[in-house]
């Protein structure tokens, strides 16, 4: 269906409420994962995230299912089904198991005490109590109170980012939970925990951080279990009274030395009096509920911010967005109460967050009596506790749209918030019992967001991070990290309470931007140039470290960063080198910022007096955006009044990469340097040094942001009579590594062995020698002493075609004629058009090249990245990831042996408990099945390129297995092979899940005997015409395309036949029919090419 947010219609009018006139509907049982004999459904519980259990099971049993654990559970995930249950006249809250285990902390806090008689605990009349005098605390007076406060921590946080440093990795997990609880501990009860003074967090942070985690942990075993962790438990007990002594020993201080005027929570808790009973609180249940505070707000106001600022980062258009929110209403001033209502932008940010990622993920309530759902569908008894999922609920495409996964701010603006239908977002719980402090962190989250945009411009630490989550009693992000660099023209203290005016500020940026120099004309020995690189497979940064490397060897200070870097930040006192890849038209993960930023720059003269020069990496299998990157950042740049220094650079990867890398540096460094500066820079060799020495083999220590996998089986599925040769891997990925269907496994590969003992032979040494490098600033190059096995194995690709300009070093080391010859324009040729590496190109002319020269030559080995080919849903793939893959292997057209490429033959050998470095990436262009399963799919594919098609088509075979009832829509899958027999892949697999209806599988064989002729079509595309009617039909449905395989071959002919259909169906041109093409691939029409 179309996404209620686009406007009125049919969509709209549908009736929400659970108790709207429907007709009856047969009972039919909710289905369960099946349980164990003793213990139900424990065992699928994951008791350190059982969320993420709860969730994986929704995505396999749909809008409900139940699960045998300490009581019946009913997991609720749909808007509708969610609606009924927050109907405070059928259902009411009991306290879970989950937080039973903390009331050992918080005891008869608001968080953990029951407000009427549940399962397990009576009505308590000191939530009435506290209730009662704490909403009016937590109302708009209150919080106004409380502004100041918040400010001073903000500004605490702000500072001491800004004194550690741009290149500092601020852990946002642990910075935003020091800023929640202190903000918490000043506020409620005039504490300071101080914990932007010290590195190590508070003692009190400690302790219930590592309380909530063994509580969580214990609401999700069973009783047994928990008693045979009783070192466990009491480690927790001797933390909670170390927490209650600091807690009392600040209750008894604040009654002994009263403070009238203080705006905190504490004193209304402790001298207020309940209209109601005539009462105060006691002071256990004031301490009580001080802990509560801290437990429950800082644990959600940390995990908001923190996964607020992972989707910014990813979503660099939002970022800007945000940040001009906050330059237009903000400006230099400090925050002002005022200002924070005008932010609506960020409030969307914020509430989207929620909605996308919301810390709690899930709620429970309980049935007063016996009763059903949905009319009557779905029975449920009074005992039962229904959860209700708020991931679910939050990605509910009859809701959200088919774009529920995506991160939209704009959902929550002009009025649409208030459109949406009841109870559509539940973040803050549901009726009584929701968030009493939910104003509170709005403000919060507000004010501090703004003083970050408003200062500071950020960026992820590492830019290929994909989103992981841990969990305590809430979820937050995991090893997310992000580095801030002060903006341009603001001073230490702008929005700082009680630091310079901004006046004061604006005239001392503008005198320092005065006495800034201007653009120079020349780099001459001595100043600096600046290199940014965006890339995710490390060839751009081994680029600017190669140009680095050659312009300091000339007396040019080069300095290497990111392109997002340079967001706000490029230079107009040194050129600006820029190096960046394109990935299917998509700026890299490390230039996503920058790009946006670039874009929405507006005045012609914006970067006028900035100089640079671009040197693009793209791939020429991505035919329609080829190049897109590099050439539109360097048409940006010009139009926005920039210089350029020398005429862009532009690698193809699949032809010649380094040659015109070669070129272009060898341009820019004559241009910058003058031509005296770089005179003979063809002739320059480079001045490192390698050290070589003999010593008994060394232990290679691997690169530590990939983990390490393990291998579970390594099938053959087609030998090589047909073609190259395929196989099937099971890997158990590194701990608390995830997937989804359509993410790639990215594998680091190595060098196969004849390949390494050929260069090794060729230099004369063995296993046991060691090098070190000196003088070089490429970071793969060993700077410790390394074995030259494990370098020439493990760090840098020995089978990269030489270049021109590497045959020209080559050939100064050589007197010989005939090995001279190497240089002249016929010989060249056919070296670099037979793909000769330098190493061929040594043996074949008997040249006698240095190591230090050769090992300099070299690229680093880059990892290598597969389509997943399973689904985490389907039974043992929870944590283990499928690829499947070719062995290229084949007579090397150089003539020197056998070619075999380093990632597959490294994997074709290994065998079960192998371990394989590997990492998942996060699918880049939204590869992904529908969010309502009913939609139409349409799968081209060819040889290897089956791989997520087979995870998309194992995902809906899990689900129809498991729950025959959920309905999914039509699934076509062209594929093609060479032979019916020898290579159609998965081919038993596919039959099976034809016969279940889960897919209509189309095949072509192009080298079958009957290939071609009636009914038996020889490519993908032929195929795909003979169904155009089904084709197009399930299209206009709404139903989305996905391809995957060669760019060159299948993307070209598949988007071709695509477009030959749309002309038939409604007599649109050829123009026509390709500009419809471009449209839908935004989002129908998702090709996944290599």
């Amino acid at each position: 269906m179309a996404c209620p947010f686009a406007g009125s219609g049919p969509e709209m009018a549908a009736d929400h409420s659970s108790q709207g006139a429907k007709e009856a509907v047969q009972e039919v049982p909710i289905p369960q994962p099946p349980p164990t004999i003793l213990l139900g459904n424990f065992p699928d519980m994951d008791p350190s995230f059982p969320a993420r259990e709860i969730q994986r099971f929704a995505d396999i049993y749909g809008e409900i299912y139940s699960l045998e654990l300490a009581s019946r559970t009913v997991v609720l995930s749909t808007q509708e089904l969610i609606n009924e249950v927050c109907d405070q006249e059928r259902f009411h809250k009991d306290i879970p198991r989950t937080l039973l285990e903390a009331r050992a902390l918080t005891g008869d806090g608001l968080f953990t005490s029951a407000h009427e008689d549940g399962l397990v605990l009576k009505r308590e009349e000191n939530w009435w109590k506290a209730h009662r005098l704490l909403v009016p605390a937590f109302g708009p007076l209150g919080l106004r109170k409380m502004f100041d406060d918040m400010l001073d921590i903000s500004a605490q946080m702000v500072l001491r980012w800004d004194r550690m440093g741009e290149h500092h990795a601020i852990d946002c997990s642990g910075d935003f939970t020091r800023l929640a609880f202190d903000t918490i501990g000043l506020c409620s009860f005039g504490y300071r925990f101080n914990e932007f003074y010290t590195d190590e967090v508070h003692p009190f942070a400690k302790q219930m951080a590592d309380v909530l985690k063994i509580s969580g942990q214990r609401a999700n075993r069973t009783e047994l279990e928990n008693r045979l962790h009783r070192w466990e438990e009491h480690e927790r007990q001797d933390n909670i009274k170390k927490m209650h002594d600091l807690v009392n020993q600040i209750v008894a201080e604040r009654k002994t030395r009263p403070k009238p005027d203080a705006k905190d929570l504490l004193n209304t808790m402790l001298f207020s009096v309940d209209r109601e009973s005539g009462e105060t609180l006691s002071e256990q249940n004031v301490a009580n509920n001080v802990v509560t505070f801290l437990v429950a707000g800082h644990e959600t106001t940390s995990g908001t911010l923190s996964f607020m600022w992972y989707n910014l980062l990813k979503h660099p258009e939002a970022f800007h967005k945000a940040q001009k929110e906050v330059d237009d209403i903000v400006e230099d001033q400090v925050l002002s109460l005022d200002m924070l209502p005008k932010l609506t932008y960020i409030d969307a940010c914020i509430k989207e967050t929620l909605r996308l990622n919301s810390p709690i993920p899930l709620v429970s309530v309980n049935p007063k009596e016996d009763t059903s759902l949905a009319g009557g569908k779905y029975r449920v008894k009074k005992g039962d506790v229904m959860t209700i999922n708020n991931k679910g609920l939050h990605h509910d495409p009859m809701v959200w749209g088919q774009d529920h996964n995506e991160f939209k701010p704009e959902r929550f603006l002009d009025g649409k918030f208030q459109a949406l239908p009841p109870n559509s977002w539940k973040p803050f719980g549901n009726g009584l019992r929701a968030c009493i402090g939910r104003g509170f962190a709005e403000q919060e989250m507000v004010a501090n967001t703004a003083m970050i945009l408003q200062r500071f411009s950020p960026e992820m630490a590492d830019p290929g991070y994909d989103l992981m989550i841990k969990s305590t009693l809430t979820i937050k992000p995991d090893g997310f990290f992000m580095k801030v660099r002060r903006r341009p023209h603001k001073s230490l203290l702008t929005g700082i309470p009680g630091g310079v005016p901004s006046e004061v500020a604006k005239k001392q940026t503008a005198e320092d931007d005065k006495s800034r120099s201007g653009a120079v004309t020349c780099a001459k020995p001595g100043q600096k140039v600046r290199i940014f690189y965006g890339g995710n497979s490390g060839t751009c940064e081994g680029f600017a470290q190669s140009l680095q490397t050659t312009l300091e060897e000339r007396g040019v200070q080069a300095e290497i960063a990111s392109l997002d870097s340079a967001t706000e930040n490029l230079s107009k006192d040194v050129p600006n080198v820029i190096i960046p890849a394109s990935y299917e038209g998509q700026p890299p993960d490390n230039a996503k910022k920058f790009v946006s930023w670039l874009e929405r720059l507006g005045d012609a003269d914006a970067l006028k007096g900035v100089r640079y020069s671009v040197m693009g990496v793209g791939s020429s299998d991505w035919a329609t955006t080829f190049h897109r990157i590099p050439k539109l950042i360097d048409d940006k740049l010009h139009r926005l009044g920039a210089e350029t220094i020398v005429p862009a650079g532009l690698a193809n990867v699949k032809t010649d990469l380094l040659g015109p890398f070669d070129d272009w540096s060898d341009s820019l460094v004559k241009h910058l340097l003058g031509a005296a500066g770089a005179a003979a820079s063809d002739e320059e060799k480079p001045s490192i040094k390698v050290l070589v020495e003999r010593t008994l083999p060394a232990k290679n220590v691997g690169d530590e942001k990939i983990g390490v996998g393990t291998v579970l089986k390594n099938d053959l599925l087609a030998d090589t009579s047909v073609g190259p040769a395929k196989k099937h891997m099971d890997v158990r990925l590194p701990e608390g590594m995830k997937y989804e269907a359509g993410d790639y496994l990215v594998i680091q590969p190595r060098n196969p062995n004849e390949a390494v003992q050929q260069v090794m032979r060729y230099f004369g040494y063995d296993e046991h020698t060691r090098v070190r490098v000196e003088g070089s600033k490429k970071k793969y190059l060993p700077d410790t002493p390394t074995s030259i096995e494990v370098f020439f194995r493990d760090h840098v690709e020995l089978g990269t075609p030489v270049t021109q300009r590497q045959l020209k070093t080559i050939a100064t080391y050589t007197t010989r004629d005939d090995s001279r010859r190497i240089v002249d324009d016929d010989v060249s040729a056919r070296l670099t058009e037979k793909r000769y590496t330098i190493i061929d190109v040594l043996v074949e002319y008997s040249i006698d090249l240095p190591l230090p020269i050769y090992m300099d030559m070299l690229l680093p080995l880059t990892p290598r990245q597969y389509s997943i080919s399973s689904s985490p849903l389907a039974e043992g793939h929870r944590d283990t990831a499928s690829v499947t893959y070719d062995i290229h292997t084949s007579p090397a057209l150089s003539g020197h042996g056998i070619f075999e490429g380093a990632c597959s033959t490294f994997l074709a050998f290994r065998k079960p408990g192998d371990a394989v470095s590997c990492f998942v990436r996060t699918t880049n262009i939204n590869f992904r099945l529908p969010g309502d399963l009913e939609t139409p799919i349409m799968m081209f594919a060819a040889g290897t390129g089956i791989a997520p098609m087979r995870a998309f088509l194992q995902e809906r075979a899990t689900i129809v297995k498991a729950n025959a009832s959920r309905k999914l829509g039509p699934a076509l899958l062209f594929y093609g092979s060479r032979d019916a027999e020898k290579d159609f892949l998965y081919k038993h697999e596919l039959a099976e899940w034809e016969k279940l209806g889960i897919v209509s599988v189309h095949g072509a064989h192009s080298r079958m005997p009957d290939a071609g002729t009636e009914g038996h079509p020889k490519y993908v595309q032929d195929a795909t015409w003979a169904e155009r009617e089904q084709c197009a039909e399930l299209f206009r449905q709404g139903g989305k395309i996905y391809l995957c395989g060669s760019a060159a071959r299948l993307g070209q002919s598949c988007a071709e036949v695509c477009k030959k259909i749309y002309k038939e169906k409604t007599g649109k041109s050829e123009q026509e029919a390709e500009e419809w093409l471009q449209r839908v691939k935004t989002d129908r029409y998702i090709a996944d090419v290599y």
